[in-house]
């Protein structure tokens, strides 16, 4: 991440603006402010709630100062109150406190002031930190590829409007030089506060009065004077807003906090006084990149954000965010005290605008990145959960215990029952594929449906009675080839043999699911697709494909067009009587943009079709489950397959942590990658023990050696059944022992006791203990070996 350095902005001080980003270079602005007076802006009339008895509106005449100075919260005004918390605003500012009724803890959405230190921030961060907002924007007449970066103050903003609502307030934001005004709202919620950015009123387009041209003029001696050009319209348009990104911002002065991003399980940043110094941000878009803007753009190599959470803590107080409209144009940003500032904090940035490639030939070689000239407008909203210590100490289990309970209540989860609160092996068949040939290619089965009996049937006679299995490469061609899925190949036993495997398992209390993630692609013409008619388009207008590991195109298919195909085969697979499909990849987990004229879908449209696709399959099967899915799946997956369990490794990370795992365990189940394709095998064994999982495999009938004929399945290089018999029905057991008796119950308890031990406690009492050392720890009155656990029944 680089640290890129501003000219002076047209202030009475100098103010350098310092910026980071990951995704794309952001380059710092030279503020276009003038002298001139703000508009005077017409108000309205509105009831006011009976906790707010002040004037309900407000105008600017001015520009909004701040000099570099937080917000004076002895002069701001009661808005709203419940029974919990009261909100209070300043009306020059937009900023808020929420105060709690119980404790007295306050929340702020401005820096806390109390360890405010001019000489650790720079001028430049001292007016971000005072600002209500910072946004970037862009100037496609100047430099159509940069990102200039800013707040609020720094452009000489003004409020033009005030209204006091029901329980919060409205603002809207004014600056004129740029041409853009923000409306915003606060809400005071039950235990929360929500902010957010309304696309009503959004504008951020500057008008350029046209001139009439001036009549030559002459000087004393005749001579023709000749007329200033005017100055170029920059054409500044918004690209993102971080809206009140410093609220619960904390130094690291004798605080005990931390930082919770949504990095894989989850992830802490510990508040330290004295870490190595780094100009890096945490910044990575819920939902994972868009592929429609992926040309010539690097691509996050960080885990995708899944659920749109992040969190701050500190000493007896903390917040929950929670990106509730508008996530699918989000990203969440966090960067510890010495970063920037001297500040913790983390917030959501709302994104309007998007960097792509631009061709300027029809091979589509040569061009120019240059951002999106159509602005993305939706409502963009985060609830603030304000959460304060008062029996027990605030820890990552709070946080993710309130987001558990925020996804039975408003995503409408409901904790596992009977046979759903049953550990079960996940086992994964790799069915067939296509070998390379030298003059053709011909297809490869490694799993035919009759050695699928008999792996399952030799799994159940040693004891594995509890199973859900996952068909991989059961479609025509095999596990390479998208498009066409149906009729399952003869090789492998064909629609008749499926069945016939499906009852066979069924008669034995297993499920069978097929994995439907190849209907993300298409290569070959089947289903009626066709490429150009029918492929995902970017924004230059090009088709999105990518290169499999066998130099072969695979091109995604355009989210409308596989939603009809999908739909299409669902009673042929019903037909088969399998329980339900896997989805992964393009649908639970990928969400793009398409720019076909044929099936126009924005990325909020195509999360509509995703959730669609989900209902559907469980209403038509009963049951569908997810691989690594994004968490607007969670109200309809049976099992989370391939769960993250680690994180990206970070250099400001200080320690990854189950929160995800915290908030899921006993509203669903959920697996990590397959045991016998994992680097690691001991310590994935023992981090699923620790985290709540289950135990997951994915063998063939073949041997491994012939799985090499074909140059798809590199990543499956240890898969033979056998090889792998006596770990399967070995880790199933201990699963089963440690774990089998709490998978409806809720994780209440995660920590870790000495350094490489970790202790999960259960809503039953039961606690495990691991242990990831190599040697020996004692444990109050117990041994817990080198890399091993302990199990404790509690006292439930």
């Amino acid at each position: 991440m680089r640290l890129l350095r501003s000219k002076k902005l047209l202030m009475a001080a100098a103010i350098c603006v310092i910026s980071a980003s990951t995704l794309s270079s952001f380059i710092l602005a030279k503020s276009t402010s003038t002298d001139k007076k703000q508009t005077t802006a017409q108000t309205t009339t509105q009831t006011e709630p009976k906790t707010a008895p002040q004037t309900n509106t407000t105008k600017a005449v001015t520009p909004a100062k701040s000099n570099g100075k937080l917000p004076d919260e002895t002069q701001f005004q009661m808005i709203a109150e419940n029974e919990k918390l009261l909100l209070k605003a300043d009306k020059a500012s937009g900023h808020f406190t929420v105060t709690s009724k119980t404790t007295g803890e306050v929340w702020r959405s401005f820096p806390n002031p109390k360890d405010w230190q001019d000489k650790l921030n720079t001028d430049a961060w001292k007016m971000h930190l005072a600002s209500p907002f910072m946004f970037r924007y862009v100037e496609f007449n100047l430099r159509k590829d940069l990102l200039k970066e800013t707040n609020f103050y720094a452009q000489k903003g003004g409020i033009s409007q005030f209204e006091v609502t029901d329980q919060g307030f409205k603002v809207i934001y004014d600056m004129p030089d740029l041409g853009f005004t923000i409306p915003v709202e606060v809400k005071l919620g039950e235990d929360f506060v929500e902010t957010k950015v309304l696309a009503e009123g959004l504008v951020d387009e500057k008008v350029i009065p046209k001139e009439e041209p001036a009549a030559a003029t002459v000087d004393k001696d005749g001579k023709e004077v000749k007329k200033p050009k005017a100055k170029k319209d920059p054409m500044a348009r918004l690209a993102s807003i971080r809206l009140f990104p410093f609220l619960g911002a904390q130094t690291s002065n004798d605080e005990d906090g931390f930082l919770y991003i949504p990095d894989g399980p989850g992830a802490l940043i510990d508040f330290r006084e004295r870490r190595a110094g780094t100009q890096n941000l945490y910044t990575e878009r819920v939902y994972g990149d868009d592929w429609a803007y992926s040309n010539r753009n690097t691509l996050s190599d960080r885990n995708p954000i899944t659920m749109p959470v992040f969190g701050i803590k500190s000493n007896k107080q903390a917040i929950l965010g929670v990106i509730t409209e508008g996530e699918e144009y989000a990203n969440v940003v966090a960067a510890p005290s010495g970063s920037f500032s001297q500040f913790n904090w983390v917030a959501p940035e709302y994104q309007y605008r998007f960097k792509f490639f631009q061709p300027t030939d029809t091979k589509k070689q040569n061009g120019y990145l240059t951002y999106s000239k159509e602005i993305t407008k939706s409502d963009h909203a985060t609830r603030y959960y304000m959460i304060e210590e008062i029996n027990e100490e605030i820890s990552y289990v709070t946080l993710a215990e309130r987001y558990r309970e925020l996804l039975m209540k408003e995503s409408g989860m409901k904790p596992l029952e009977d046979e759903q609160a049953k550990l079960r092996l996940q086992l994964h068949l790799l069915g067939g594929d296509t070998e390379d040939g030298f003059l053709w290619d011909s297809y490869l089965p490694l799993t035919t449906t009759k050695e699928a009996e008999d792996i399952v049937q030799e799994l159940s006679a040693l004891g594995v009675d509890k199973m859900d299995i996952t068909y991989l490469g059961w479609q025509n061609d095999g596990y390479s080839k998208f498009g066409g899925d149906f009729p399952v190949p003869n090789k492998l036993g064909g629609n008749e043999g499926m069945k016939k495997f499906t009852d066979f398992a069924h008669s034995k209390g297993y499920t069978v699911y097929l994995d439907a993630s190849s209907y993300t692609y298409n290569r070959g013409g089947k289903d009626g697709f066709r490429k150009n008619r029918d492929g995902l388009r970017d924004l230059a207008s090009s088709v999105v494909e990518l290169m499999n590991w066998d130099s072969r195109r695979k091109t995604f298919v355009s989210p409308k067009f596989m939603k009809g195909v999908i739909e299409g085969d669902l009673q042929e697979a019903k037909s088969l009587g399998i329980d339900g499909y896997l989805y992964g990849q393009g649908i639970g987990t990928f969400l793009n943009t398409d720019f076909n004229e044929n099936y126009p879908t924005t990325r909020e449209q195509s999360k509509e079709i995703q959730k669609q696709l989900f209902e559907k399959t469980k209403e038509t099967f009963g049951s569908v489950n997810g691989e690594r899915s994004n968490a607007y799946t969670l109200p309809y997956i049976s099992h989370m397959d391939n769960m993250a369990s680690n994180f990206s490794y970070d250099l400001f990370v200080d320690r990854v942590v189950p929160f995800a795992q915290i908030a899921l365990h006993g509203l669903t189940t959920y697996s990590f990658e397959y045991a016998n394709l994992s680097d690691d095998y001991a310590n994935n064994f023992l981090k699923g023990i620790e985290y709540g999982a289950v135990p997951s495999f994915v063998v063939t009938n073949a041997s491994s050696q012939e799985l090499l004929k074909s140059l798809s399945l590199h990543e499956f290089y240890s898969t033979n059944y056998k090889d792998w018999l006596d770990e399967i029905v070995s880790q199933y057991q201990k699963y089963e022992e440690a774990l089998g008796d709490v998978q409806n119950e809720f994780i209440t308890g995660h920590r870790e006791i000495v350094n490489g031990v970790f202790e999960t406690t259960y809503s039953n009492g039961k606690q495990v203990i691991v242990n990831y050392n190599d040697k020996d720890v004692h444990v109050d009155n117990a041994v817990v070996k080198a890399k091993d656990y302990i199990v404790s029944k509690g006292g439930a």
